[in-house]
């Protein structure tokens, strides 16, 4: 239903095209004012302050009304781009009356490929006589039809019928309230859609496999290092001219041009020469041996062909700088390896095999951390006080917290020269020029001024290092069009870019030339100096660490960054000098740990740190030293996503942290991220922030997030209890790891089939368990048995087992110690035989006791007694000859509470609670005093007596065949489950006011 406000003024518009329609198709009434008299007031309608008439920033104004830029006789912006706090959301595509929305395929191909390049997942194409909304999820191709990609189409006369379509998914308010992302994402996955950076991605690492293969074929002298080198800088150096072509700032065709003859290469160099002399940035700077590189014409006509439409897709113009940074941090994480032939092969780099790929910080992640290091940092400050600022990223990657960092800082600089009260000023000394009214741009030279002595970077990888300043160069000319072409090279000593080799540096930001102290260094080749690739931090950055500087002033004011996922197992070689380097040193934790005291120590006095990290440094062991390391700082905010897919499909458990330099605090602000459908994770935070008391928080047991209340309900249970641990001497064990359960694990027709064969193989089948099958107080039945060959077995005394096993012989073999061949086929290296269980399993008389047992694996607290002597998998865990009373307390409320807010929780709602947690959950323990003793048997004696009959009682439930006894057992089950959980409350002495905290905690659990 239209408002009646909004109907009137809308009603008003159509007829007024509707009564001059012949003489807005003529030729003389042109897209200019078809914008002006239609389109703009159909989009006021709509709410948007197309015309700014609330006087925003340039960067911050809800509509950007583009002048058209016209290369080759193509335009190279749309009209409209519609934003929400400076981010788009969609482009309007506008024509005048009279061209065929519906039909022409021109103009959908052209509103595709900007929305598409621009990573839009909706855009609009009109003339005011028609609607045209088109998925430009979909990749454009020339030869698509006009239809292709269409999901809404309508007349001018259709617009107050389809009204709520359109307003519901693109009106301003729509988009506030989340509308126009739920649309995209309830379509998300239609056939023919697909990512710009996937697609751009497969595009590039073709270019390089391509332009590898041929380099290592006529340059048979070049070494893996150098060949890596020059393949990445002829890439980047294309892209670099061609966005720039897009732009402006080259003709368009340039990289065309070399293929007028032969030896496109040489022309190519040559262009790269020219490039160099106009650019002067580093980035095209000559180096004679890539100069002389011998590169057949056919392996590079495909690139650059494959950049120009109708082959290319792309629009370069609106590619934005963040979406570039993503794909080459995909493209980084391989490198070209050199056979004994001499052949270029494309492979992983072992770290991103080991983390399973590269993921990409999400935009929102980095705007998030940017605004509350770098934007606290610089707020109501002068651009002359800012110019002092330094900002670093200490393992830059692709550049992606360096280009957010530098965009803020635009930003905010656009913003104070714009101001009425600083722009004439501004204007007159060169720090903006004025595009039209009200309407400015920073300088070429105030850009330059603000990258230079502002941004700073380091990456071990030499290729990061340069995809880090193309990055930067590239977002410094975002805006630098034709129309500024005259003024950005009109003083012949001015260059377009400045030169970053001083900035961005190559290093390994965790390790100094310290590392050789003591060390032999002949023992050490060209290749193993460059993988550990030490730095010296003070002859890198001379002017930030100075010694003739103030040591208030000495480091960098922000640090910032996703510091690399690198686990434990590939530091062997560096864990002696982090050892005695790092105070957080933990012989098993992983890399990220160490940045966090790298990048505090770079601090200047006042300096603020944020990086997004995995989350488990908060709870686990190897995390200890960095908890203690952090409560001698300021903890501003920690945000802890769980197990929330941040970085696309990957679980890996995240974390943002913001750290001020200063004394440390009492109080910091935490937000458990339950959603990622979220408008903004700004206000997200905002409105689910809580404070937390760091003083309430164990080192030792690990952080939990929680708000005081339940931070002092936790301290109470934990020393109201005994550590399950010490409660059952230490006996937590794990199932059995066979190593090949397709060979070991087997079912009942088989099991038979061994006895019959051979009696004595009874004497090694064992009834098995998986954690799927356990259910809390459920007698659990085994459906599998495991063939137990225990370690020192004489497997000749089972011939029918042997056989069986044989077949399995070459996938059961361990891996010889210091394999170094391809892919071992068996298990991994261990002191067992080929016909052997893989683990040692010790303990293995305990499975043949009544006992507790778990699943590892959870929604929920569920335990269960088994008294069949049962075997279990590696995903369950027994306490063997655990008590009833024991059983009642873990399955209560109480321990689901603490499930909930101490374990580690996993993708889908579960929990995991293995033998490091679980050791130190608090079991109420016989108590001091004849009278607090007696009151505790009592209870004791209560929970047992309650969970015999809660046994009885599941048991009956699943034996029940009508469904009126089912109902009435499960009513039973409530109430007993409820009856254990008063005991347990009073078990561990808590008040009503605890109890509150707890029922709330699990409710819905």
């Amino acid at each position: 239903m239209i408002e009646r406000g909004i109907q009137e003024s809308l009603r008003e518009v159509v007829a007024l095209f509707n009564q001059n329609i012949d003489r807005y198709k003529q030729a003389s009434y042109d897209e200019a004012n078809t914008r002006v008299d239609f389109i703009d007031k159909f989009f006021e309608i709509l709410g948007w302050d197309v015309r700014n008439t609330l006087g925003y920033s340039e960067d911050y104004r809800d509509v950007v009304r583009e002048d058209k830029v016209i290369i080759a006789g193509k335009p190279k912006a749309p009209d409209y781009s519609f934003r929400i706090g400076g981010v788009r959301k969609f482009f309007v595509e506008a024509k005048k009356p009279g061209v065929n929305i519906k039909d022409d395929r021109e103009p959908a191909l052209q509103v595709r490929r900007y929305a598409y390049t621009a990573r839009l997942p909706l855009s609009i194409l009109t003339d005011f006589e028609e609607f045209a909304v088109y998925d430009t999820r979909i990749k454009p191709n020339q030869h698509d039809k006009p239809s292709t990609g269409r999901v809404f189409y309508c007349t001018y006369k259709e617009y107050e019928k389809e009204f709520d379509f359109i307003a519901s998914t693109f009106s301003k308010e729509a988009i506030l309230k989340g509308s126009f992302d739920r649309y995209v994402q309830e379509n998300k996955y239609k056939k023919g859609t697909s990512e710009v950076d996937k697609e751009f991605l497969k595009l590039i690492e073709t270019w390089r496999s391509e332009i590898a293969r041929n380099i290592a074929l006529r340059n048979l002298d070049l070494s893996v290092y150098d060949l890596n080198y020059a393949v990445q800088k002829i890439i980047d150096r294309v892209i670099f001219l061609r966005i720039a072509e897009d732009r402006g700032t080259e003709e368009y065709g340039l990289l065309r041009s070399v293929f007028k003859g032969r030896a496109c290469y040489g022309h190519l160099v040559h262009l790269f020469l020219k490039a160099d002399a106009k650019y002067n940035s580093g980035l095209f700077r000559e180096e004679p041996w890539l100069s002389d590189l011998q590169l057949d014409d056919k392996a590079l006509r495909p690139v650059i062909e494959n950049l120009y439409y109708p082959q290319c897709p792309y629009e370069f113009s609106v590619l934005p700088i963040e979406i570039l940074g993503d794909i080459y941090e995909c493209f980084l994480g391989k490198t070209i390896r050199l056979t004994a032939s001499h052949q270029a092969k494309i492979e992983e780099k072992p770290e991103v095999r080991k983390a399973g790929g590269v993921y990409y910080t999400p935009q929102y992640i980095v705007d998030y951390i940017v605004e509350h290091t770098v934007g606290e940092k610089i707020s109501h400050k002068k651009p002359a006080e800012i110019e002092i600022i330094k900002i670093l990223d200490p393992a830059c990657g692709s550049g992606s917290f360096l280009v957010g960092a530098y965009s803020y800082l635009l930003d905010y600089h656009l913003s104070f020269y714009s101001d009425e009260k600083n722009h004439k000023k501004a204007l007159k000394e060169g720090n903006i020029y004025q595009i039209s009214e009200n309407t400015y741009r920073l300088s070429t030279e105030e850009k330059q001024k603000i990258l230079v002595n502002s941004i700073f970077g380091v990456d071990i990888d030499s290729q990061a290092v340069e995809v880090t300043k193309l990055s930067l160069l590239l977002k410094l000319m975002e805006d630098e069009q034709l129309e500024a072409r005259e003024q950005l090279f009109k003083h012949s000593d001015l260059k377009l870019l400045p030169d970053l080799s001083s900035n961005i540096r190559c290093g390994n930001a965790l390790i100094g030339n310290d590392f050789y102290d003591n060390k032999n260094l002949t023992l050490f080749g060209d290749d193993e100096m460059r993988k550990i690739n030490t730095l010296d931090w003070e002859k890198e950055f001379p002017d930030i660490f100075s010694s003739g500087k103030e040591e208030d002033s000495l480091g960098f004011d922000v640090v910032l960054g996703n510091p690399p996922y690198v686990r434990q197992e590939l530091l062997g070689e560096y864990k002696e000098y982090f050892e005695k380097t790092y105070r957080v040193y933990h012989g098993v934790a992983d890399l990220y740990v160490y940045f966090f005291e790298r990048g505090l120590s770079l601090l200047s006095k006042e300096g603020i740190f944020g990086i997004i990290v995995a989350n488990k440094w908060m709870r686990t062991n190897y995390g200890k030293n960095l908890r203690r390391f952090l409560k001698e700082k300021v903890i501003v905010k920690i945000i802890d996503f769980g197990d929330l897919p941040v970085f696309q499909d990957a679980t890996t458990y995240p974390s943002i942290i913001i750290v001020h330099n200063g004394k440390p605090n009492t109080i910091f602000h935490a937000v458990k991220v339950d959603s990622l459908h979220f408008g903004s994770l700004n206000d997200y935070v905002a409105e689910r922030s809580f404070p937390v008391n760091i003083k309430l928080l164990s080192d030792d047991g690990g952080w939990t997030l929680l708000n005081e209340r339940s931070q002092r309900l936790l301290v109470k249970l934990k020393t109201t209890g005994i550590p399950l641990g010490e409660y059952v001497q230490g006996k937590i064990y794990r199932g059995v790891l066979t190593g090949l359960n397709e060979a070991f694990v087997i079912d009942e027709t088989t099991k038979e089939d061994f006895i019959s064969k051979d009696p004595q193989s009874v004497e090694l089948i064992k009834p098995f368990l998986a954690g799927r099958d356990i259910k809390r107080y459920v007698k659990p039945i085994a459906k599998q048995y495991l063939i137990f060959t225990q370690r020192g077995l004489d497997i000749s005394k089972y011939p029918a087992i042997k056989k069986y096993l044989e077949q399995f012989k070459e996938k059961l073999r361990p891996k010889p110690k210091g394999w170094k061949g391809d892919k071992w086929k068996g298990r991994k290296s261990g002191s067992y035989k080929w016909y052997e269980i893989q683990d040692t399993i010790a303990y293995y008389q305990e499975f043949e006791k009544p006992k507790i047992i778990y699943p590892n694996i959870c929604k929920r607290n569920i335990f269960t007694v088994d008294t069949d002597f049962l075997y279990t998998n590696q995903k369950c865990f027994i306490i063997p000859e655990g008590t009833k009373y024991l059983l009642g307390v873990l399955n209560s409320k109480t321990i689901f509470f603490l499930f909930k807010e101490i374990l580690p929780k996993l993708r889908g709602e579960f929990y995991e609670p293995s033998y490091v947690f679980m050791k130190d959950f608090p079991i109420p323990g016989e108590p001091q005093g004849e009278k607090n003793k007696t009151e505790f048997i009592e209870l004791s004696n209560k929970i047992e007596n309650l969970v015999s009959e809660m046994l009885k009682t599941q048991e009956a439930y699943y034996k029940a065949r009508t469904e009126t006894d089912k109902k009435l057992l499960n009513q039973k089950i409530d109430l007993l489950d409820g009856q254990i959980d008063a005991s347990v409350y009073r078990q561990y002495g808590l008040a009503e006011e605890e109890i509150e905290i707890i029922e709330e905690s699990v409710s819905g659990g």
